[in-house]
């Protein structure tokens, strides 16, 4: 049914969480795994010019450690897994990315928010993407504890 899998990752609980469901699909489906971590450039280029260069390389290396847990656990599942580190602000990376790579589906964790904790987290990259998107999107919901 998928031939190409998008698996947007920046390591939290909720990223984890959407992992185990792109793993499970891409086994079902024999699809690629395409694991991308987006540098989120707002937040670098918000900050003092003096500590850029040090925000901008721990981003980096945040958004490299996610994206190869990803691909460490797609070779043990036997999952064909591909990974990008995009810069620039998440939502419209990884919907240009979708398009990029022609994905059949994205995979996405959220926390399981409502009422007023909701409101205050309208702005969530996942709510981005599922609105932007014009393919399915799968989000996978991680309630806090």
């Amino acid at each position: 049914m998928y031939d190409r899998i998008l698996l947007p990752t920046d390591g939290s609980d909720a990223s984890e969480t959407a992992t185990e469901h792109a793993l499970w699909l891409a086994e079902q489906s024999d699809a690629t795994l395409s694991a991308v971590s987006v540098v989120d450039s707002r937040v670098y280029r918000s900050a003092d010019s003096d500590q850029q260069g040090e925000i901008t390389e721990t981003l980096k290396r945040d958004a490299t450690e996610s994206v190869e847990s990803v691909a460490d656990r797609a070779a043990a599942a036997g999952v064909t897994c591909e990974t990008a580190v995009l810069d620039g602000v998440p939502d419209t990376e990884i919907l240009r990315f979708a398009d990029e790579i022609d994905a059949d589906l994205l995979v996405m964790g959220t926390h399981g928010r409502t009422g007023r904790e909701r409101l205050a987290n309208l702005g969530s990259v996942t709510e981005r993407v599922v609105t932007g998107a014009d393919r399915p999107t799968l989000v996978v919901t991680v309630e806090d504890d």
